[in-house]
């Protein structure tokens, strides 16, 4: 049987930023002739560059999560919700769990970033943002404990970048509005930055460096810079210089 006008499948494993914007793209301009098919262990993936925004309070869960099933029905292709566990690639085939291996002419992949947590601890004691759901899943934990609780409470960010600061502020701003909704005293919240750089924002321009140091300061956050985390205990961290 003649295979010259067989369509070539594409098969794009996970929901990350870029095969949204990839199935975004063959939605509006269909290719001929080509088989599409996302596969996602999660049929929501969430949009990260909203997380501080859902933290705060200003998103709701819907709001910053795209749904990938309904996007791949506007591209054409099929979706698949499935774990990818290996691949055969002398034979061009997925490994997913729970279903038929999945033949494909050309793989992309792009699920993400997950962080190593090299930090001794961290893994037992610390919360990864990455993946959000893991994260989502344990800030409404903390959530639950603002409101319920009246002992004080001190949070700590490790990261002094772009989204560790806007982390740290919008986690202090919804924690506080909880506390004090719930009849708390939002005072007996302690927040506090810490970053291995020897400033804040080490790749922004100098005005917003100052810009966030003076904000922070100004809502009383502890800034540690140039404290490398060397260990996490439970309660504890403990940076290089003791």
């Amino acid at each position: 049987m003649s295979t010259a006008n067989k369509p070539s499948h594409l098969v794009l494993l996970g929901g990350g930023h870029a095969h949204v914007e990839v199935l975004r793209q063959f939605g509006r301009h269909p290719v001929p002739n080509l088989k599409l098919t996302l596969v996602s262990r999660d049929a929501h993936s969430p949009y990260s560059g909203m997380l501080p925004g859902f933290v705060a309070g200003h998103y709701t869960h819907k709001q910053v999560h795209i749904d990938l099933a309904r996007l791949a029905r506007f591209a054409g292709a099929r979706f698949i919700e499935a774990d990818a566990v290996g691949l055969n690639r002398d034979r061009r085939e997925l490994l997913l769990a729970d279903h038929k291996p999945l033949d494909y002419d050309r793989l992309s992949i792009n699920i993400g970033s997950t962080p190593q947590l090299k930090v001794p601890g961290a893994r037992e004691h610390a919360v990864p943002v990455k993946p959000i759901d893991g994260f989502t899943a344990r800030w409404k934990v903390l959530l639950g404990r603002a409101r319920r609780e009246t002992a004080p409470l001190r949070i700590a960010v490790v990261g002094g970048g772009a989204g560790g600061v806007e982390l740290t502020l919008a986690m202090q701003h919804r924690l506080r509005q909880e506390r004090q909704n719930h009849g708390g005293d939002p005072d007996s919240l302690g927040f506090l930055l810490l970053t291995a750089s020897a400033e804040l924002l080490p790749t922004h321009a100098p005005r917003v460096r100052r810009f966030f140091h003076r904000t922070l300061l100004e809502r009383k956050v502890e800034l540690h810079c140039a404290q490398r985390v060397q260990r996490v205990e439970a309660g504890q961290l403990w940076t290089e210089s003791g």
